[in-house]
C-alpha cells in the first residue's frame, strides 16, 4: 500500500522560519542608503548597541550629525549640521542626558542662544 510520507513539509517549514528570523533579525551587516547611493549613516554596533562614534548624512553627502556612543547611550560631544554643512548645534551628553555646553548656532555661524545642561534640564542660560 501507498504511504504517504510528509517530512518535505516539515523541512521546507523550518527553512522558511529560518528565512524569516534571517530577515527581520536587525542584520547589521547592510550598510543603509539614499536611493543616490550616498550612506545614510556609519557607526559600530556591538552587541546591539551603538558604540563609538556615529555619522548621519543627507542625500547630498553633508554631515547631518555626528556623535559617540557608549553601549547604546550617547556621549561626549554631538553636532549637528543643516544640509549645507553649517554648524546648527553643539551639545554634550553624559549617560545619554545633556549634561553641559548646548549651544544654537545661527545660519551664519554666530552663536544664537547657549545654555548649561545638567541631566536634561537647563540649569543656567547664558546667551539668549
Amino acid at each position: 500500500m501507498y504511504s504517504y510520507n510528509s517530512y518535505h513539509k516539515i523541512v521546507i517549514g523550518l527553512l522558511l522560519v529560518v528565512w524569516a528570523v534571517y530577515q527581520f533579525s536587525g542584520r547589521t551587516d547592510e550598510i543603509p542608503t539614499y536611493s543616490n547611493g550616498q550612506e545614510k549613516r556609519t557607526g559600530e554596533i556591538v552587541n546591539s548597541l551603538n558604540q563609538g562614534i556615529w555619522t548621519w548624512y543627507y542625500d547630498n553627502g553633508k554631515v547631518q550629525l555626528t556623535g559617540a556612543f557608549d553601549e547604546g547611550n550617547r556621549t561626549g560631544k554631538w553636532k549637528s549640521y543643516d544640509t549645507q554643512g553649517n554648524l546648527l548645534v553643539e551639545s554634550t551628553y553624559q549617560n545619554n542626558l545633556l549634561n553641559g555646553l548646548f549651544t544654537e548656532y545661527s545660519t551664519s555661524g554666530e552663536v544664537s542662544s547657549q545654555y548649561i545642561y545638567q541631566a536634561d534640564t537647563i540649569k543656567e542660560r547664558l546667551v539668549e
